[in-house]
């Protein structure tokens, strides 16, 4: 039995040639066929947000938005039971489903294979494909595939999956599954390894930092260290919101790698992309812009 259909393409912002502009394709999984007219109205409302939030603000006249309309058999997604869900198992046409590593119950995933080439098929030039998935569950992934759902707060766990698949960035904040989740000595310190997002660093040398452009002579390097490797750390920022230093606790780990801002939407939902995040974002974006 078919988990669903195609049911066709719809470019909701038209900013000029796909040739010559960063286009987006939004798809929707777990929504049946009666249920497309609720997809087309939390498309607009993502879309709205993204074009609201700075960066993406001033460069909107680069972008192209795309809508997917997508019916799969049944309504939701998999909830697995093994990571606290409530055992739904829905036949939807991505397969959407929680607890993507069979451990943390938020971590939201499609079937990147089915979702890239159909992104592909609808719009061969895209750049970025998202997926709705039509579920109130927390949960969301940034890889290929942006992938988020309908929990409260949906537009922001898109900007932050979307700055993931996207534009390469990192996750800034300091746990895997959670503070004091975490089984003990398991993200005390990160591997010394330079990771290769553009956000995180092992290196908070003023000299040597990737972002020692964005960083003011006043502003102390390291910004803070955690003064416990064993937790998170619980200090308040010793700067102003927006500056750009190096504080410790990054990259999944309490020590050992650090982040651009005290705070940033790649750190957690509800901030602006720190100065960093926004200059990568302007940096993709900008070769796309019309003249």
């Amino acid at each position: 039995m078919s988990n669903g259909a195609i049911v066709g393409t719809t470019q909701i912002v038209d900013h000029g040639p796909a040739s010559k502009r960063w286009n987006i394709v939004i798809m929707g999984d777990g929504y049946q066929a009666a249920q497309l007219g609720q997809f087309a109205t939390d498309v607009d409302r993502i879309v709205a947000t993204l074009f609201a939030t700075a960066p993406f603000d001033s460069l909107r006249q680069a972008i192209n938005v795309f809508r997917v309309d997508v019916s799969s058999a049944d309504s939701g997604a998999a909830d697995p039971v093994a990571c606290g869900g409530t055992g739904a198992n829905p036949r939807t046409f991505f397969g959407a489903r929680f607890c993507g590593d069979g451990q943390i119950q938020r971590l939201l995933v499609v079937e990147d294979r089915i979702a890239l080439a159909t992104a592909q098929q609808q719009v061969p030039q895209f750049h970025l494909a998202m997926v709705i998935v039509n579920s109130t569950i927390y949960g969301g992934s940034g890889g290929a595939v942006s992938v988020f759902s309908l929990a409260r707060g949906a537009e922001e766990i898109a900007l932050h999956e979307l700055g993931h698949s996207a534009f390469n960035l990192a996750d800034e904040y300091q746990y895997w599954a959670g503070c004091g989740v975490d089984a003990p000595g398991t993200h005390d310190r990160h591997p010394p390894e330079e990771p290769q997002q553009p956000n995180v660093t092992i290196d908070p040398d003023r000299g040597r930092i990737k972002w020692a452009s964005l960083v003011q002579a006043a502003t102390p390097m390291p910004t803070t260290v955690n003064p416990n490797c064993g937790t998170c750390d619980p200090q308040p920022s010793p700067v102003p919101p927006g500056v750009v230093g190096a504080f410790e606790g990054a990259h999944y780990h309490h020590c050992g790698a650090f982040r651009p801002a005290f705070n940033c939407r790649m750190r957690g939902l509800g901030f602006p992309y720190c100065g960093v995040c926004q200059a990568i974002i302007r940096a993709t974006l900008l070769p796309f812009m019309p003249n």
